[in-house]
């Protein structure tokens, strides 16, 4: 009997997420939530408060472009209202298959991973303009993930 009810076992165990698998998919929706917010919403209020007070965002062509929670609204709504006024807006596209998380001690996570950047014209259509890499740093405050570090960086074109 115990042989039969060993596959049986092995594959209910198989399907069950794994911590790891589970923290993945929390981060992989807080970044989703975060870029959204931020690129498509354009809600510089709503994408500060998804970062910790202390957040910092590096981008190797701006250098240290937030210090704090503020310095990130700020940001975001510069972004925004150069778009606005350029007739563009701005969509971020992670490459699934580069997202990789991994947990750190006290209630963090670290997430690296590639992204694509899309602008969208006056004309309406949606063009691929370019392309990175990124690193954040996750920290869990209320049952929350807020961003706690981002870097930005291999900025580089669009290739077709």
């Amino acid at each position: 009997m115990l042989l039969l009810t060993l596959p049986l076992l092995a594959a209910g165990l198989a399907a069950a997420p794994s911590p790891v698998d589970d923290l993945r998919e929390q981060i992989r929706q807080a970044d989703t939530q975060l870029f959204a917010v931020a690129f498509e919403a354009c809600d510089a209020d709503k994408a500060a408060a998804m970062t910790t007070e202390d957040m910092e965002f590096f981008h190797d062509k701006d250098g240290k472009s937030a210090s704090n929670r503020e310095d990130f609204r700020r940001s975001v709504a510069n972004m925004c209202s150069n778009a606005r006024k350029g007739g563009w807006s701005l969509r971020r596209e992670r490459a699934e298959p580069s997202l990789q998380v991994f947990p750190l001690h006290d209630e963090r996570a670290l997430e690296i991973g590639d992204h694509r950047f899309h602008e969208r014209g006056k004309d309406g259509v949606e063009r691929w303009v370019g392309q990175a890499r990124f690193i954040q740093v996750w920290r869990r405050v209320d049952g929350r993930w807020l961003a706690e570090r981002v870097i930005s960086y291999d900025h580089r074109p669009a290739t077709k």
